[in-house]
């Protein structure tokens, strides 16, 4: 019998969320679910944080500036940290497939 771990981590080392099952399509729809929830926990603070900037004394064209400028640095961010995280195998693969 097949085995199938589902693990979430967002940082190497750090704490990690696992489940094991022997059904395939639990695994991934278990990892699908987690990944989702995560995505939704992360909308709904991002509305918070530039809801409440928005909202600020000193105006509301602002802190749409402020969310804005948080939201093209936090992308910048995190496109430098998949890059750099990126194994060697799959960059040589997109390299290949650059050349073909």
């Amino acid at each position: 019998m097949t085995t199938h771990l589902v693990r979430l981590q967002f940082v190497a080392g750090g704490p990690a969320v696992t489940g094991e099952w022997s059904d395939g399509t639990t695994a991934r729809r278990t990892w699908r679910d987690w990944v989702n929830a995560s995505r939704q926990v992360g909308g709904a603070l991002a509305v918070a944080v530039f809801g409440a900037l928005v909202a600020q004394q000193a105006g509301f064209f602002h802190g749409l500036r402020t969310s804005l400028l948080i939201a093209a640095l936090l992308v910048l961010a995190t496109t430098a940290t998949s890059l750099l995280l990126r194994p060697a195998a799959a960059l040589n693969a997109l390299k290949k497939e650059a050349r073909a």
